[in-house]
C-alpha cells in the first residue's frame, strides 16, 4: 500500500475516525487502511460506526440486505450480482471495476430479457450454475413493481432497501 502514496505511515499513530476519513478522501478503501494499520477491515468499520463516520457503499448495501443469508449463500451468482447492483445504486458505478460493471450489465440484460426476479428461500435446493448451495432461484416477474427481488416471507425490506433493490430509473440506457 505504501507504494500508492507518498505519505509515510507512523505505525505508532492511533487509528481514529479522522485518520480513516482522511485516508478515504485520499482514495484508500477500508481494506487498504486495515492492512496499513495491521487491523481487520471490520475494525475499521467499527471505528466508523462507533464514532459516527460516513458509511461506505458496501456498508449501506449490507445493512439493507433483504435476507438472512449464510456464508455459503455468498457464492451464488444472484447474491454477487445483487451486491454489485447495490454498490452501483450507491455509487453510480464510480469506483467499480470494468469487469464488475460488465458482469452486472450482462446480468441486468438477462433479467430484463427473460423477465426474471431473484427469489431467496433457504429451502430452495442447490441449482447448478445459479446457487450451488441453494437458497436462490430466478423466478418469472409478476407485473407488480420494478423490484429485482421477489418479496416473500424471508424478505425484510428496509426503507433504504426499498430504493436499492429496484431497477435504476435509467436502466434502458445503462444496458
Amino acid at each position: 500500500m505504501e507504494e500508492n502514496t507518498s505519505r509515510k505511515h507512523d505505525p505508532s499513530a492511533d487509528l481514529t475516525k479522522a485518520v480513516i476519513e482522511s485516508l478515504k478522501a485520499q482514495g484508500f478503501n477500508q481494506s487498504e487502511i486495515a492492512e496499513w494499520y495491521n487491523v481487520s477491515r471490520q475494525a475499521v468499520s467499527w471505528h466508523m460506526r462507533t464514532y459516527g463516520g460516513e458509511k461506505s457503499p458496501r456498508q449501506i448495501v449490507n445493512e439493507a440486505w433483504p435476507w438472512k443469508t449464510t456464508a455459503g449463500h455468498d457464492k451464488a451468482t444472484a447474491y454477487r450480482r445483487l451486491r454489485d447492483h447495490g454498490e452501483f445504486v450507491q455509487t453510480g458505478g464510480g469506483g467499480m471495476s470494468e469487469d464488475k460493471l460488465d458482469r452486472l450489465k450482462k446480468w441486468w440484460k438477462k433479467l430484463r430479457k427473460e423477465n426474471l426476479v431473484v427469489e431467496f428461500d433457504p429451502s430452495i435446493p442447490p441449482i447448478p450454475g445459479i446457487a450451488s448451495r441453494g437458497g436462490f432461484a430466478y423466478r418469472a416477474r409478476t407485473v407488480d413493481d420494478d423490484m429485482l427481488i421477489r418479496v416473500n416471507e424471508f424478505t425484510e425490506l428496509t426503507e433504504e432497501g426499498e430504493m436499492i433493490w429496484r431497477w435504476p430509473p435509467d436502466i434502458d440506457s445503462l444496458i
